[in-house]
């Protein structure tokens, strides 16, 4: 009876080695958080925020409008940086986003967004076109203070 502990050439194989499907897995999963981190970096404009003690988290909505202004006196709208090559023509396609948002939806809530290093008479510039473009709500991006170290 040791015909049981040989192959027959009909049985064939019945199970599947899921080794290699795991590695290929786990490969994928590496490169996708490598990329994920990396185009997140690239696309978004590089901002700090300002603390702030009292700050509540709003959040993102279809119902905002993001404007952002760097330290190097750039500005962005929702995440796409303003074209323009006079201080006018940036301020004309600001204006343009926020009325075609406004037209849209009257309930719009501007959100400013500038960097610490940022000009404070950006960040006004930036309200001042919101209410121009008849928004009345609008919100200034802060963060929570980082912890000191060593308290």
């Amino acid at each position: 009876m040791a015909a049981d502990t040989n192959l027959d050439d009909d049985e064939g194989i019945n199970s599947i080695n899921v080794t290699p499907l795991v590695d290929v897995m786990l490969v994928l999963l590496v490169i996708f958080m490598a990329t994920t981190t990396t185009i997140q970096d690239s696309e978004a404009m590089r901002v700090d925020k300002p603390d702030a003690n009292t700050g509540t988290k709003i959040e993102p909505n279809p119902h905002q409008i993001l404007l952002m202004c760097t330290s190097d006196g750039s500005y962005s709208i929702d995440r796409v940086a303003v074209r323009g090559d006079t201080e006018e023509e940036r301020d004309k396609v600001i204006k343009d986003a926020i009325a075609a948002k406004v037209k849209d939806d009257k309930e719009l809530q501007g959100v400013i967004q500038c960097d610490e290093a940022a000009q404070v008479g950006a960040m006004v510039h930036l309200i001042d076109l919101l209410r121009e473009q008849g928004v009345k709500k609008y919100a200034i991006a802060t963060e929570k203070p980082k912890p000191k170290e060593g308290v």
